[in-house]
């Protein structure tokens, strides 16, 4: 088939479009991709981007960038970013001359990236699909709580447009089904569960840690929904523990705010901030690791998602400990690969911690059970 996909990031950010992208391609499919300029997470559009690479290949996928404001930091340039990449999508998108089979939104924050694709689709009578990611308009209750506001009005008027125009959805968490059938009445039969794949080479590697304390390791972004300066207020009722440390990899909103913690909590020695790596960087963050740990705030439905780190963290063998509702909770339940929490159990995650510190003898076995789970219900090939 030939097929456009419609998605505001792609490569380099680190998002599984790429990947699902690439394969498709591989498999004789002819893709191309209607996208933006690279900015996530740190919101700094690169030079090489400013004003070149606009139309490439990459792995034998059409790659088209359209104009977006970097994101930065703060929700003014927050809602430029997103704005941006609309009004840009919709220009370039009407342009195509190509004539395709199908139109692909894989969709993320914001439910704005599947507009110009849904029009698209309607003017050409095309099937759409949409890979559903992140939920509208419940990803904003971050910044807006209540449903009465006028913005938040307007969002959830654009998305039960968005997902009543599609033919089929495939979403992330299960949680999401009843969500697009309760508030946007989406009928149940056109909607599937595909969760997130993780990098299946993890499988045939060797992660054991060597070191005498327990790692604890935070990988990915460090927004205002995964929670974690609640992370950090567990570490700081158990500072005085010895035998642990924690690391965070990764960039965000959050950062800043996290390093001034750290530093006025004088947590300098047990916390340690490595900021964005390469994915080519991860084997050695997973070597370091002993623990995993996933937070997400539990103020809406979103925090009841199944990340994709937890996936990543399953590959690679190693223990899950969360602070988090839903899904998630699930998951580390059923395959017996850790300890969950509640979201914003402060208290009941630091006494897994020390749990965890106190008993390492059990880590490897509960990293197995993690790998076992991964390989029966989420590798690749299964998915």
């Amino acid at each position: 088939m030939k097929i456009l996909v419609v998605c505001q990031y792609y490569y380099p950010e680190n998002f599984q479009i790429t990947p699902i992208c690439e394969e498709l391609a591989s498999k004789g499919n002819e893709v191309t991709v209607l996208t933006g300029l690279p900015n996530y997470p740190i919101g700094i559009v690169p030079n090489e981007y400013k004003k070149g690479k606009r139309d490439e290949y990459i792995n034998n996928v059409h790659v088209i960038r359209c104009y977006e404001v970097g994101r930065k930091s703060g929700i003014f340039y927050l809602a430029l970013n997103y704005l941006s990449f609309y009004i840009s999508a919709s220009h370039h998108i009407l342009k195509q001359n190509e004539k395709f089979d199908l139109v692909f939104i894989y969709q993320l924050s914001p439910i704005l990236m599947g507009v110009p694709a849904c029009k698209y689709a309607k003017k050409y009578k095309l099937p759409l699909f949409l890979y559903c990611c992140d939920l509208w308009p419940e990803s904003i209750k971050m910044y807006i709580r209540n449903e009465n506001n006028l913005i938040f009005r307007i969002f959830k008027h654009i998305s039960k447009k968005v997902y009543s125009s599609c033919d089929e959805i495939a979403v992330q968490s299960y949680s999401f089904i009843s969500y697009l059938s309760t508030i946007h009445q989406i009928n149940e039969k056109n909607i599937i569960y595909l969760p997130a794949f993780a990098d299946e080479s993890y499988l045939q590697m060797n992660f054991e840690s060597k070191n005498d304390i327990v790692d604890f390791v935070f990988l990915g972004n460090l927004g205002i929904a995964q929670n974690l300066i609640a992370v950090l207020e567990s570490i700081k009722l158990i500072r005085e523990k010895k035998g642990f440390k924690v690391h965070f990899v990764g960039d965000g909103t959050c950062l800043k705010e996290m390093k001034a913690y750290v530093k006025e909590n004088n947590l300098e020695d047990i916390v340690e901030f490595y900021g964005r790596r390469p994915v080519e960087e991860m084997v050695k963050f997973y070597t370091l690791a002993d623990v995993c740990i996933v937070s997400l705030k539990s103020d809406n439905k979103t925090g009841l998602t199944l990340p994709s780190k937890v996936q990543g963290y399953m590959a690679a063998g190693k223990p899950i400990i969360g602070m988090i509702d839903g899904d998630t909770k699930k998951v580390i339940k059923d395959s017996k690969c850790g300890i969950c929490v509640p979201a914003g159990d402060i208290d009941g995650f630091s006494r897994a911690m020390v749990y965890l510190i106190d008993n390492k003898n059990i880590l490897k076995e509960l990293g197995t059970n993690a790998r076992d789970y991964f390989k029966k219900n989420i590798e690749r090939k299964c998915l």
